[in-house]
């Protein structure tokens, strides 16, 4: 019996310092000039004695917009039995108009607290209204040598071009023979990918702890590919846009959704820290190189010989 309080009792307090907790971002104003700076601050408040929360901004990576002038580093202080955990960016943008700053997330224990998406308003500078002072009238000068240099230095330019293509011409006409150049071979974008991914399979960095760096070579190898085969902007895009993007190309549910699992994968380690079973690496990999294969375009059949 007194266990069974005891267990009640300590799940009030932590419940009653959970409630405590409270995420915020802010700015020094929603509306600017365009190209101020102002800063963006972040502050995460927490009861004494609990762990340090793990703290998420990678949206604002994502935010194309967004010029950072400095990121600031997070400060720790206590305070009234709280613990606050502040950073604060510097930033500017350089496009008028609206846009929504998203919001950065705070993982403490089994619970996640989210800031506040911030709007923002950018407006144009203003255009100088004194007005135009009156137009003068054309001072004709008298003409120079140097009026004409533009003219000269064409026909310079004429006379060594002809002499230097007459040039061309007798060495040509003296060769008997010319070895013919050998074409470049231009590689097709599923080739390119297969042969980095067989260089990453042949490397098994994963196997020497580097879990992160393996899933950041191994989606940008399927984002490259993705580029280049289907003309998305996969380098430049959130995980959801590279979906929105396969299903406007027409790909099937089937293997959009195979796409969306390894991305899925990957953003879970870089970003949230995750750590994968220890075959989970290889077969992320296998699938990849599957994905690779099956969206490769077919190979164009040899045409028929000319009857004679």
């Amino acid at each position: 019996m007194k266990k069974a309080l005891l267990t009640g009792l300590l799940s009030v307090i932590l419940a009653c310092g959970w409630a405590q907790v409270d995420f915020i971002s802010r700015v020094d104003s929603t509306s600017m000039l365009l190209g101020d700076q102002q800063n963006l601050v972040l502050r995460l408040s927490s009861p004494a004695g609990v762990p340090p929360a793990d703290i998420h901004t990678e949206a604002l990576d994502t935010c194309t917009f967004l010029e950072i002038v400095h990121a600031g580093t997070w400060t720790r202080t206590e305070e009234n039995q709280q613990v606050i955990q502040q950073k604060t960016i510097r930033f500017t943008i350089f496009d008028e108009g609206q846009y929504l700053i998203p919001p950065c997330y705070a993982v403490l224990g089994s619970d996640t607290f989210r800031s506040y998406p911030i709007p923002m308003i950018v407006a144009g500078i203003e255009p100088d209204t004194t007005g135009l002072l009156p137009i003068k009238g054309i001072i004709r000068e008298q003409a120079c040598w140097t009026d004409y240099l533009a003219w000269i230095l064409v026909l310079v330019t004429l006379l060594f071009g002809y002499l230097a293509w007459r040039y061309y011409k007798n060495r040509r006409a003296k060769k008997t023979f010319e070895a013919a150049p050998v074409p470049e071979i231009q590689l097709l974008p599923h080739e390119i990918a297969l042969q980095k991914l067989q260089v990453l399979k042949q490397n098994r960095i994963w196997e020497k702890g580097e879990v992160k760096e393996f899933h950041v070579q191994l989606t940008h190898i399927l984002r490259e590919y993705l580029e280049g085969r289907y003309l998305v902007p996969a380098l430049e895009s959130t995980s959801i846009e590279i979906i929105r993007d396969l299903r406007a190309k027409g790909l099937g549910q089937e293997m959009v959704q195979k796409a969306n699992d390894l991305l899925h994968v990957a953003d879970w380690v870089k970003f949230a820290r995750g750590n994968p079973e220890e075959n989970a690496n290889a077969l992320a990999l296998e699938h990849c190189l599957e994905w690779v294969r099956q969206t490769a375009p077919s190979e164009p059949e040899p045409l028929a010989p000319k009857p004679h």
